[in-house]
């Protein structure tokens, strides 16, 4: 956690929810350590009631730490933070622009009032700043409730489910949001469900068991094991026994796509062995690594419980 570019970073974060006069404790967090870089978008993925929420509390201050720290180079936490809880509240009766403004003043952005019309037009939400928040659809006040997030130019953006709810038309759009904030330098840390949002969006996952960070994966960093999916013209099985020495990543269920897991050298030889097998490769191409696929690999009893 020493790398100059961390702008945000957690050490032995942990957290027990009950006291002497509850009949047991629930250990909510517990030794979790991680950090996020400039401009870097992290996803907090685990199943439920793995921490993901008490994690992002600790971080904001919402809830007291047990123990640990949080750390931000030295920055004040209340002004270098930005906060998208998983059900943002408004002032309903109050336009958007005042809902902004409210915020930019108690963070002490500069030009309050020039701040919070920009926002307006830059988060899609122009012709709409001056009409009540209760007119709002879901996607509109998501919208709303990340501008308001930034209204101070906060070095990173921590988001809860910010997903939730979304129509996939909504979710483009937000994700364009998100992109663009990225490219300024704003560093995120998202906790979502989607998974596929995930593999949009993040550079990296944080994934989150039993109050644990139990392993953080780099998207962007070579992987020495690469998925080769391979299609073929009709299924076989003897192409499924020579492809049998290569740890299977999946099979589809007419049996004529094939993914398995191989080093790069051996690439060649995946192939070479389906074709001397009999079988007619239609497509052969390396596979993206999914965040489907390593919450598989990482939570495999939650999936097949």
């Amino acid at each position: 956690m020493s790398n100059s570019n961390t702008v945000l970073s957690g050490r032995d974060l942990s957290k027990t929810y009950g006291n002497r006069f509850t009949k047991g404790n629930v250990k909510a967090l517990d030794r979790a350590s991680f950090s996020i870089t400039e401009g870097e978008i992290c996803g907090l993925v685990g199943p439920n009631g793995a921490g993901k929420s008490t994690l992002i509390k600790l971080i904001m201050g919402i809830e007291p730490r047990d123990e640990g720290a949080v750390e931000m180079n030295g920055l004040d936490p209340r002004v270098a933070l930005g906060y998208v809880p998983e059900r943002p509240t408004f002032f309903e009766d109050l336009s958007a622009y005042y809902n902004i403004l409210y915020f930019a003043r108690l963070t002490g952005a500069q030009d309050p009032e020039g701040t919070s019309r920009r926002l307006i037009d830059e988060f899609g939400l122009k012709g709409r700043g001056d009409d009540r928040v209760s007119s709002f659809s879901k996607g509109m006040k998501q919208r709303l409730a990340i501008a308001r997030a930034v209204v101070h130019q906060p070095k990173v953006l921590i988001m809860d489910e910010p997903f939730s709810g979304l129509d996939p038309g909504m979710m483009i759009e937000l994700r364009g949001l998100l992109k663009n904030l990225k490219s300024r330098g704003m560093a995120m840390l998202l906790s979502s469900h989607e998974l596929n949002e995930i593999d949009q969006l993040c550079d990296s996952i944080l994934f989150i068991k039993s109050g644990n960070i139990i392993r953080r994966e780099d998207l962007d960093r070579p992987r020495p094991q690469m998925v080769v999916q391979l299609k073929l013209e009709a299924a076989s099985d003897a192409v499924a026994a020579a492809l049998s020495r290569w740890k299977s990543v999946s099979v589809s269920g007419d049996r004529t796509v094939f993914s398995v897991e191989a080093s790069r050298e051996e690439v060649p030889e995946v192939v070479a062995a389906a074709v001397k097998a009999g079988g007619r490769v239609l497509e052969f191409r390396p596979a993206q690594v999914k965040a489907e696929d390593l919450y598989t690999e990482v939570f495999r009893a939650e999936v097949t419980t």
